[in-house]
């Protein structure tokens, strides 16, 4: 559970590194970026999600929130169904051709 959580964290990072106007779709509207980058409808809506950008001179230490190492939140059932995983389309790629941004 935490490794897709980093997987996720760790795309939308990146994307928003290399892309301004995704940076900024980030922080106006994060479920709809998430969904971006999943290529899929989001399945965390029901989630608060924070998006923080830190300036020059300043550092941000995120707690999670602890959980059961046991259990995946029913948030994130329709990412483990199916006898795929979410790093299957971010490190191989879609099976379908590429779309182009609108």
């Amino acid at each position: 559970m935490s490794d897709l959580r980093l997987h996720i964290e760790k795309a939308v990072v990146e994307k928003a590194n290399n892309d301004t106007a995704f940076r900024e779709r980030l922080k106006q509207d994060p479920h709809a970026a998430l969904a971006e980058v999943l290529e899929r409808e989001n399945p965390l809506t029901n989630l608060k999600i924070n998006v923080i950008e830190e300036k020059p001179g300043e550092a941000t230490i995120v707690l999670r929130a602890p959980f059961k190492l046991d259990e995946l939140p029913d948030e994130l059932l329709d990412l483990a169904s199916g006898g795929t995983s979410f790093s299957s389309f971010i490190l191989y790629g879609p099976p379908y051709p590429e779309r182009k941004p609108k």
